[in-house]
């Protein structure tokens, strides 16, 4: 069997995001680009194989992926072509949402997304946005409507594209912080109860005060200010200064550290190898790697080659917060724990 498939990634990354899904596998064949960071694969085998093969790699770049059970050209209600087929196939003691992306002068998606979701709902199935079992995808994209039906795991993510969207509140401090928000979310850490946290270049303070929501008490560390209203938190200790000169001054011990500053990428290894001795047992790092133009899977593969001989490193992954950058999460491990004993 030939499976068509959907794969979405950040448009300015899609020919390296590309080349990571064709050296996994001979079975797999680009098609085409059709959208910015959207492109179109066939498979030689079930979508369910594909997915979980692309699972098992946790590929880098790769956001989400559906399958293309139905490429559709455009005619008047083109949808009940693929809704015909769905409905015997869906589950009506599972929720249900229907996704759908892309810009089309042929569509509008919005109404053709609330068409298909009210005929499903007329037909007994409950909807669900934000917790869905089985997911309706759609793009819509030149001529054509791509769509599919799949439950969220086999996508790679429950959100459309990928794309995990925060609402800005009244005390959201910098939207860096829905960065932190997704990776721990994609990679939930379970903090132990008044855990000790390091942020370094933390101002103005999107990640600490994402730290502090977790029940983190956080040592702030930036020359610039933080927010007033984390300067006088009782769960924050802000020192007015740069990374290493506060880590000359302070003994500290935590239980994770996370970095998002602008800085190289074995730069900012060397950096944090530096503070290993710092970091409790089994204790977490969060560190953004920026990437350049040039050679950006190859230095990622080198840093975390470094980074291993002191760290598990257990997710790695270009979030929909990241730019030119990808999310590391590292553990400490017992070669970590061995080396700061010699």
């Amino acid at each position: 069997m030939i499976s068509e498939i959907v794969f979405s990634c950040q448009a300015d990354f899609q020919g390296i995001a590309l080349q990571e899904i064709l050296d996994i596998d001979k079975n797999i064949k680009f098609i085409k680009w059709i959208d910015g960071g959207a492109g179109l694969l066939e498979y030689a085998g079930q979508f369910d194989e594909f997915s979980e093969l692309i699972r098992d790699k946790k590929l880098i770049f790769l956001r989400h992926i559906f399958p293309a059970e139905y490429i559709v050209s455009y005619i008047t209600d083109a949808e009940k072509i693929f809704i015909r087929d769905f409905t015997p196939r869906m589950d009506k003691n599972k929720d249900f949402s229907v996704q759908i992306r892309g810009d089309n002068k042929l569509y509008k998606t919005q109404e053709l997304k609330q068409k298909i979701a009210d005929y499903f709902k007329s037909n007994g199935f409950a909807e669900s946005k934000r917790y869905p079992e089985q997911i309706i995808s759609v793009y819509t994209a030149g001529d054509f409507i791509y769509a599919g039906l799949s439950p969220p795991e086999q996508n790679l993510s429950v959100w459309s594209g990928g794309m995990r969207h925060y609402a800005m509140r009244e005390d959201t401090v910098s939207r860096a912080g829905f960065k932190l928000m997704e990776a721990l979310e994609a990679y939930p850490l379970d903090f132990k109860e008044d855990g000790a946290a390091l942020d370094l270049g933390a101002a103005p303070g999107g990640w600490t005060k994402v730290l502090i929501d977790y029940g983190l008490k956080v040592t702030a560390v930036d020359p610039v200010q933080l927010s007033p209203i984390l300067k006088t938190h009782e769960n924050v200790e802000y020192y007015n200064a740069r990374a290493h000169e506060y880590i000359k001054k302070s003994r500290k011990m935590f239980d994770l550290i996370v970095n998002d500053m602008s800085m190289n990428i074995f730069t900012s290894i060397n950096f944090m190898l530096s503070l290993k001795n710092r970091l409790r047992d089994k204790g977490h790092i969060i560190i953004t790697f920026k990437l350049t133009k040039h050679d950006r899977l190859n230095k990622i593969k080198e840093g975390i080659k470094i980074l291993s001989k002191d760290f598990d490193v257990v997710f790695v992954k270009q979030l929909f917060h990241n730019r030119s950058e990808v999310t590391l999460i590292l553990q400490k491990n017992q070669r970590g724990q061995n080396h700061d004993k010699r």
